[in-house]
């Protein structure tokens, strides 16, 4: 199967969020590693005439981005997060293991961020805009005007 993975706009924060764009089939998969939101339209059934899809969409409510000293790393959307699982994902900060600078959990709530842990990475806090102006910059015109770079 044949996509294109490029940055987009948020449509729940307005930051970048990445989008796999299956073009043969039209399925597609968007999730933003700043507020959490996450889109999927896979191919429900289909005949020589027709394409039934399905679509999946949860509002960002924030992530959990851990990335170990090793290079493996856990990446989670708080899509229905309890108080207890985000105590968990707090509690991961304090493993030897755990590269600091790398990581971080950020909640998503009324349009706002809030830092729970770690450090979100540099362009985290970029308006889609600035991040598409940086990133043609950075890595010049990209072919087609509607792909974005992604830089994560």
């Amino acid at each position: 199967m044949a996509s294109n993975m490029y940055a987009v706009k948020c449509p729940c924060c307005g930051r970048s969020a990445i989008i796999d764009d299956y073009y043969k089939t039209n399925e597609q998969f968007i999730y933003c590693l700043r507020c959490g939101y996450n889109y999927a339209k896979t191919i429900k059934s289909y005949t020589d005439q027709s394409i039934e899809y399905n679509e999946e969409k949860y509002e960002g409510n924030g992530v959990f981005i851990l990335v170990k000293k090793d290079g493996s790393y856990e990446n989670m959307m708080l899509n229905n997060v309890t108080e207890k699982q985000l105590e968990k994902y707090k509690a991961s900060f304090i493993d030897d293991n755990v590269d600091l600078e790398k990581s971080y959990l950020v909640s998503y709530k009324n349009g706002v961020f809030t830092i729970l842990r770690g450090n979100p990475p540099e362009n985290f806090h970029l308006p889609f805009e600035a991040y598409r102006k940086k990133m043609i910059a950075k890595y010049g015109n990209p072919e087609f005007d509607f792909m974005v770079p992604i830089e994560e």
